[in-house]
Formats: structure tokens, C-alpha cells, sequence
């Protein structure tokens, strides 16, 4: 029979009542994972839990702020928010019991409502599209409107952060899902960036530093700018046209 435990230490549940929860996946552009992260890094949140599961992935990382477990529960006093950062995946055969259980165990602590963050294929992005994102939300969700437009007819989201959020509408945990476009392999801190901005200014209204992953995602746009023009000159002296 699968299992999963929350182990919470120095913090009561009582506590976490009314925050908001926040959380991403392993997915596009590695964005749930990153602007999590990042995010708590950036909230100065401090690590008050994780969570075990059958089939535990065996895997841990130092990071920034200590040893990092699979599933590890952050909170933030100074956003009065509850982060859960998944550094990996699930197994394949456990990820529906999960994020349903995870769903359950949202709905018993209160939260004022969950941020989930994801990437958007940029195959999808309109030209001069001035957001560089797309949102969803439940209809439990009370909180701010976005500038951006939903997702549009005829696209959707894949994996565990699509199951968290259809478990947590059945459990009336109000919920946002914020998905800019992003690479779909590889690291995308552009992406990444944007999602920090996004929840930390609009949906926590916070100030936050963010200087790491500035530099990271400027980097990374200079690197695939470069590319870029790299493959365009080499297009065009195929051509015999030089310029």
C-alpha cells in the first residue's frame, strides 16, 4: 500500500494555516524546480521540513542553504508563504498518489491558496507577445488577475504539476498556475526568472534580490543570442550573401 509522510520540524501546521503555497515540477525548462528554489532562496525562507515517500528517489544535493532532500518543505516569514521544492521527480508510479496526497494535505492545512509553476513550450508564443507568459486558475481562486492572457484553446499541461492542480480543485484549495514560455530542454533561467517576478511582485507583492539568477538567465541569453546569429551568418554565406 503507498505511503507518504510530511515530517515538520520547529513550525505547527496551525502555523502554515492561511499562507500560500507555492510549488513547481521538473518539467519544461526546468522551470517549477528552479523559480522555486530560487524563490525561497530569494523569501530568505528556512527549511522546516520534507516529505518520504515509497519509493524515496535516492538523491540528495548541498545547495545554498544546506542539504537538499528530494521533496523539502521551506517556509518564509517575510511572505508568509510555504515552499515546497522538488528537486526530483516521483517514480513513474507513484506521481498520482502524490500529488493527490499532496492535494489532501493542502486542503487540511489551510492554505490562503497555491502558486503551481511550470514552462510553456516557446513553439506556442505569439509574435511580439509582450507577457512571455500564460496562466490558469480554479474556480476557488479569489486572488489577483494577471496582465497576461489565460492558456489559450487547444493547449494544456502535462505530468504532476497537471495532477496537483486537478487534485486541488477537487479538494477547493484555490489555486493559480503561472507557466511562462520556455525552452523545452535544458535549464531555462530567462523562464525561471520571469516566474520569481511574477509570484514575488504580483501574487506576494515583496521585494525580493534576485542577482544569481539575473546573472544566470542574462548569461543564457547572450550565449543563445550569439547562437542565433551564428546560424543566421552561416545561412546566409550559404547563400552567398555576405553582409
Amino acid at each position: 500500500m503507498l505511503s507518504m509522510k510530511v515530517v515538520m520540524r520547529g513550525i505547527s501546521r496551525g502555523e502554515l494555516s492561511g499562507t500560500t503555497l507555492i510549488t513547481g515540477f521538473r518539467g519544461f525548462g526546468m522551470v517549477g524546480y528552479m523559480a522555486s528554489k530560487h524563490l525561497a532562496l530569494a523569501l530568505e525562507a528556512r527549511k522546516i521540513g520534507y516529505i518520504l515517500v515509497d519509493l524515496m528517489p535516492p538523491f540528495i544535493a548541498v545547495e545554498e542553504d544546506g542539504l537538499g532532500y528530494p521533496f523539502d518543505i521551506y517556509y518564509s516569514d517575510k511572505a508568509k508563504s510555504t515552499i515546497i521544492v522538488n528537486r526530483a521527480l516521483p517514480e513513474r508510479e507513484f506521481i498520482d498518489y502524490y500529488t493527490r496526497s499532496l492535494a489532501r494535505w493542502a486542503s487540511k492545512i489551510g492554505f490562503n491558496y497555491a502558486i503551481l509553476l511550470g514552462g510553456l513550450s516557446r513553439d506556442f508564443k505569439p509574435p511580439n507577445d509582450p507577457h512571455g507568459y500564460r496562466w490558469l486558475y480554479n474556480r476557488h481562486y479569489k486572488g489577483p488577475i494577471l496582465e497576461a492572457p489565460l492558456l489559450e484553446i487547444g493547449l494544456g499541461v502535462m505530468g504532476p504539476l497537471a495532477s496537483l492542480y486537478m487534485y486541488l480543485d477537487y479538494e477547493e484549495v484555490p489555486s493559480i498556475m503561472i507557466l511562462p514560455y520556455s525552452m523545452v530542454e535544458g535549464v531555462d533561467y530567462d523562464a525561471s526568472l520571469l516566474a520569481v517576478k511574477i509570484v514575488s511582485r504580483k501574487l506576494l507583492e515583496v521585494d525580493v534580490r534576485l542577482a544569481e539568477l539575473e546573472t544566470l538567465a542574462r548569461t543564457q541569453r547572450a550565449e543563445v543570442e550569439r547562437m542565433i546569429s551564428m546560424i543566421e551568418r552561416e545561412e546566409r554565406e550559404s547563400k552567398g550573401i555576405f553582409m
